[in-house]
C-alpha cells in the first residue's frame, strides 16, 4: 500500500492558530485562521507558538471549506479557504492574495504566481479520469510580456492502482490515476487520488514552467 501523503510535500501535521485565544464555537474561519495560512510565495510568516493541532473537529468547526496546498518548488504550504463556487468550478484563496481555481478537482486557473495558468479546457481530461484514455490539453499562460501564450499537449491517463487514503482522521478508498502530457519540447505528469463518486481528495498537478507543481488535499 502506498503512503497516504505525497512524500515531502504536505507533511504529517499543520497547525491552526487562534489569533485571539482558544477556539470559540461559531468563530468565522477567516478570523480563526488569520495570520496562520503561511505564504505560497515561500515566506513563512505564521506564528510559531499557541498552535492548535489539526484535527477533524477543528476542520469541521470552520464555516468555510479548507484546502491544504503546497507549491513544491517554493517549499511552501498553506491553508486556503473556499471563496467562490460557479457551477463545478471552485475558487480557493490564501490570505496573501493568491488564488487557485479547480473544476471537478482539476486545476483550471491560478492568480498571483507570475507565469499564471489563465485557463484550460479540461472536458476531455475529466472523461479520461473515469478510467483512463487519451486526450488533448490546451492551456493558456501569462508570459513575461503579460501576453497570453497557448500551448497544446497530448495527454494519456492511466490507472496505476488503488489506495486507502487517510487525511486528518478520515479515510477514503481511492483509485490512483496518472496523467502524462507532452508537447514538442516539454512534458509534465499529474497524479490524482479519486474516489468512486469522482471526488479527487488529493492530487499533484502542474501549474506552469516557473511555478512548477502544486499538491493539494481536501480537508
Amino acid at each position: 500500500m502506498k503512503k497516504t501523503l505525497i512524500t515531502g510535500l504536505l507533511g504529517a501535521t499543520l497547525a491552526l492558530v487562534a489569533a485571539c485565544g482558544p477556539l470559540q464555537e461559531g468563530n468565522r474561519a477567516v478570523s480563526l485562521l488569520s495570520g496562520v495560512f503561511g505564504s505560497l510565495s515561500g515566506a513563512d510568516d505564521s506564528p510559531s507558538e499557541g498552535g492548535v493541532a489539526m484535527t477533524r473537529a477543528v476542520i469541521e468547526a470552520q464555516e468555510a471549506d479548507l484546502l491544504r496546498v503546497s507549491i513544491i518548488s517554493r517549499d511552501a504550504t498553506a491553508i486556503l479557504l473556499k471563496v467562490a463556487t460557479n457551477g463545478s468550478k471552485v475558487t480557493w484563496a490564501s490570505q496573501d492574495g493568491l488564488s487557485l481555481a479547480f473544476d471537478r478537482g482539476l486545476l483550471v486557473a491560478s492568480r498571483g504566481f507570475g507565469d499564471d495558468l489563465m485557463g484550460t479546457d479540461i472536458s476531455s481530461a475529466v472523461a479520461s479520469l473515469r478510467g483512463g484514455g487519451n486526450h488533448l490539453r490546451t492551456l493558456d499562460f501569462l508570459n513575461g510580456l503579460d501576453e497570453i501564450e497557448r500551448r497544446t499537449f497530448q495527454c494519456s491517463t492511466v490507472v496505476t492502482g488503488s489506495e486507502s487514503l487517510t487525511i486528518v482522521e478520515r479515510t477514503y478508498q481511492t483509485t490512483v490515476l496518472e496523467e502524462t502530457c507532452t508537447d514538442s519540447n516539454f512534458g509534465f505528469k499529474n497524479t490524482y487520488w479519486r474516489d468512486r463518486d469522482g471526488t479527487i481528495w488529493q492530487s499533484r498537478q502542474w501549474i506552469s514552467v516557473q511555478t512548477g507543481y502544486l499538491g493539494y488535499q481536501r480537508l
